[in-house]
């Protein structure tokens, strides 16, 4: 018999709501916190209105967990209309604290509606494209055990790569150390970072750098290109790109690149949310890839 499949996701998935196939999905927010009074994502607070509060202010914003209630509010309102529950959820190493939240309230309710808890392992566009993924496999009607299985196999062949000119919104937003925020500007290189899959850390590591945008994204393309080698496979599945919409020659010389050098089944063109350009900052642009 066909399970009814509610999907739970939030708002840091570096996709546009409509670009998600998928009726019965539901979205938590996530609050940002600037000098101490909060903010969510309105037509008014954007990624680009922080982008822009980023360049003309010397601001420092960071993000709070997933609020409990929040959540607790979605399962309430469709506990009775749905078998199952499937909730996509950030890195447990980026946010420990959502995490946390999701096995918690998956506890509560573990006697009245099944709750499968995802961790990506991922930020911004890495949790779209997993999202994407599990949505497939739900479509397919696959069963909660196959969608556990196979969402850790992309889990582990999914990575994102993160062009980030300045890294100082990473240190103030705590998910680096000072030395790592000091690398890019220390000696005036663009360092590219990533969160690998295959990196059992989970943590934000050091790709590579570049004088260049250009030099960068021919970097990346051909870590691309050894990691398909590396994997024995033609073609990966999907590629999310997410920028700040604010350095578009990058962006289109790293899609130029993709499409002449990198074989795909889908490329997407992303859309930053506010939670994402907390800390990615001005100039950048996330590159997350289904490799299997």
């Amino acid at each position: 018999m066909k399970k009814e499949i509610l999907v739970i996701a939030s708002d840091n998935i570096g996709l546009g709501f409509k670009q998600i196939d998928y009726p019965d999905i539901e979205y938590l927010q996530f609050p940002i916190i600037i000098n101490e009074q909060e903010f969510r994502e309105s037509e008014t607070y954007t990624a680009r209105w922080l982008i822009e509060k980023y360049t003309k202010e010397n601001i420092v914003a960071r993000t709070t967990s997933i609020v409990k209630g929040d959540l607790i509010e979605i399962v309430e309102k469709n506990k009775d209309k749905y078998d199952l529950i499937v909730h996509v959820v950030m890195s447990s190493i980026m946010s420990a604290a959502c995490f946390a939240i999701a096995e918690d309230v998956k506890k509560t309710y573990e006697n009245i509606i099944p709750i499968i808890n995802i961790d990506t392992r991922q930020v911004i566009a890495g949790v779209g494209v997993i999202l994407l993924r599990i949505i497939d496999f739900i479509k397919e009607n696959k069963d909660p055990d196959e969608i556990i299985s196979l969402s850790k196999e992309i889990v582990d062949t999914t990575c994102s790569y993160l062009v980030i000119p300045d890294l100082k919104y990473l240190y103030k937003g705590g998910r680096i150390g000072k030395a790592k925020a000091l690398m890019g500007s220390a000696l005036r290189i663009i360092p590219l970072v990533g969160l690998l899959g295959d990196d059992d850390s989970g943590l934000i590591t050091p790709v590579g750098k570049g004088r260049t945008f250009k030099q960068v994204n021919s970097l990346l393309i051909s870590i691309i290109k050894d990691k398909l080698k590396e994997y024995s496979i033609e073609k990966a599945k999907i590629i999310n790109i997410v920028s700040m919409d604010d350095n578009p020659e990058a962006v289109a010389d790293l899609k130029e690149k993709l499409e002449n050098s990198v074989p795909c089944e889908k490329i997407i063109t992303g859309e930053p949310h506010l939670v994402g350009s907390v800390y990615l900052g001005p100039k950048s642009y996330n590159l997350s890839i289904s490799y299997k």
